[in-house]
């Protein structure tokens, strides 16, 4: 006892700072732990915030144009997706059936039985999962890409093979209610455009848009006394669409036969006349141009050299 008070008396000062210097590690291996255990819990709380963001059924980001949804949007337009998909996967064909669009269904599918013989049995034999990406969005319209998956995407990692489908959908309100739009096709539009030329009266009606291409619908009034010829079909550009900085896009004139492109004196026709346009929001269009119309098909029937054709523009 006496050596160990000796050995204080003689060794005080270094012993209680030995003491100072442990308690001071001890704190500094609290404050630490309790540093990383936060950074730990926070870098979990954004791995899982990034997986729920980065979820394959749920994309909120516009790989286009890096726009974005917000938190409601991505919910809303997801789950009504996934309700589509679950209820074709069920083989619920009126349920799937009504939540697709008015323009969709004219355009598409104008009957159930249409609907499930031309999409629904060709996609959902069996159960499929899908991967969504989420390419554009415009006007409360959002067009996704989706791939039906036959397989486990979780184990794929969403990476095609022989078992999947691709489509392009668009999800848009209508009366206030979300549809659906699928195969590519991604809206109607109205444009009541008109243009006209020595007794010739073009009226655009309307366009529907798909992933690759657009068709307008047109109304020509054959005001003059001759047989008129819109196009004889040979150049694709005598039909066309022209963008800003006077880029160009064909039309597919060939599908129509001749008599369709024939009015005949005082009479009125409809055509649709498809273009090669791929779905770009960002392309703006400025006019339709109708070239080499002849104004008396006689002159085109018996090969006449220097027949008498006019260009129609008509600004959109």
């Amino acid at each position: 006892m006496i050596k160990l008070l000796r050995y204080w008396n003689q060794n005080k000062r270094k012993i209680l700072i030995t003491i100072a210097v442990i308690a001071l590690i001890i704190i500094i291996i609290q404050i630490a732990n309790s540093v990383i255990k936060r950074r730990n819990e926070k870098d979990r709380n954004e791995i899982k915030q990034g997986t729920v963001a980065n979820d394959i059924t749920k994309p909120n980001e516009s790989i286009i144009s890096q726009d974005k949804l917000t938190e409601k949007e991505t919910k809303e337009s997801s789950d009504f997706i996934e309700q589509f998909v679950s209820f074709c996967n069920q083989k619920k064909a009126d349920d799937a059936y009504r939540l697709l669009s008015d323009d969709c269904k004219n355009e598409l599918y104008p009957t159930k039985e249409l609907f499930i013989s031309n999409y629904m049995n060709q996609i959902f034999e069996e159960t499929v999962n899908y991967e969504l990406q989420l390419w554009y969005t415009v006007s409360n319209c959002y067009t996704y890409r989706i791939t039906y998956n036959k397989g486990n995407l979780l184990q794929t990692g969403g990476q095609g093979n022989s078992g999947n489908f691709l489509d392009y959908i668009t999800l848009l309100k209508q009366n206030g209610e979300y549809k659906l739009n699928i195969n590519k096709f991604i809206r109607k539009q109205t444009l009541s455009k008109q243009g006209s030329s020595n007794g010739i009266d073009v009226t655009i009606n309307s366009k529907c848009i798909y992933v690759d291409y657009e068709i307008y619908n047109m109304t020509i009034q054959n005001n003059t006394q001759n047989t008129i010829l819109l196009n004889d079909g040979t150049d694709a550009n005598n039909f066309s669409l022209i963008g800003r900085n006077n880029s160009t896009f064909s039309s597919v004139i060939s599908e129509l036969p001749i008599s369709s492109l024939t009015l005949n004196p005082q009479y009125r026709k409809t055509v649709d006349i498809k273009f090669n346009k791929i779905y770009m929001t960002r392309s703006e269009l400025e006019a339709m141009q109708m070239t080499n119309i002849y104004l008396n098909k006689e002159q085109y029937d018996t090969k006449q050299e220097n027949a008498e054709k006019i260009t129609i523009k008509i600004n959109l």
